[in-house]
C-alpha cells in the first residue's frame, strides 16, 4: 500500500488541487459511467506526464462501491466548506485512497509536483515464474511505449535453454 503521508509533504495549494482533482476525477468517471460521455478535467500540477485517460470499465465495475464512498468524503473540502489541513490524516488517506482507485482504473500513476513517489505516467508491469523456458520468455514485451512511462518486467526461471528476459522494447516514445 502506498504510504498517504507522501501528500503531507505538498504544499497547502498543491494539496488542495491534488484533493479537487481526485474528487473531480472520481466525479466525472462517476458520471460517464453513466452518461457514456467523455469530458476532459484540468489537471494540476503532476510530476510526470498522464496518458490519455481511459479507464479499464472491468476495474471500475470492482471499485465503484468504494470510488463512491470516498468521493463523499471530499466533498465539503471540494466545496470549501471544511479546511484542508495538511495535518488531517484522515483526510490524507481518503485522499490517496481515491487517487489509488483512479490508478488502478486509468492504469497509471497519478504523482502530484513535490511528492516522493514516482512519477506519473503509464504503468506497465509484467511477471513470468516458470522452471523451464525453451523457447523465448519475457515480462514485459512491447513494440513502444509511451514516453514517462514505468516499466518493470520480472522473469523467475529454473532453467533456460532458450531466452528469458524481464523487459524486451523495440522504442520508447511515440
Amino acid at each position: 500500500m502506498a504510504d498517504p503521508l507522501t501528500l503531507s509533504v505538498l504544499g497547502a495549494a498543491a494539496l488542495t488541487e491534488g484533493i479537487k482533482f481526485v474528487y473531480n476525477q472520481a466525479t466525472e468517471l462517476l458520471k460517464r459511467r453513466r452518461e457514456k460521455s467523455a469530458e476532459a478535467l484540468d489537471v494540476p500540477a503532476l510530476e510526470g506526464e498522464l496518458a490519455p485517460l481511459e479507464p479499464d470499465s472491468a476495474v471500475l465495475d470492482r471499485v465503484e462501491p468504494d470510488l463512491r464512498e470516498l468521493r463523499k468524503v471530499l466533498q465539503d473540502y471540494v466545496d470549501e466548506i471544511e479546511p484542508i489541513n495538511q495535518g488531517d490524516q484522515r483526510l490524507l488517506e481518503t485522499t490517496d485512497a481515491v487517487r489509488r482507485l483512479l490508478e488502478a482504473v486509468y492504469r497509471q500513476r497519478i504523482t502530484f509536483r513535490g511528492e516522493q513517489r514516482p512519477a506519473s505516467g503509464t504503468i506497465v508491469e509484467g511477471t513470468v515464474d516458470v522452471a523451464t523456458v525453451s523457447g523465448y520468455a519475457a515480462g514485459v514485451r512491447a513494440r513502444v511505449v509511451g514516453g514517462g512511462a514505468h516499466v518493470r518486467g520480472t522473469i523467475r526461471v529454473d532453467e533456460v535453454t532458450g531466452t528469458a528476459v524481464g523487459v524486451d522494447l523495440d522504442r520508447i516514445g511515440d
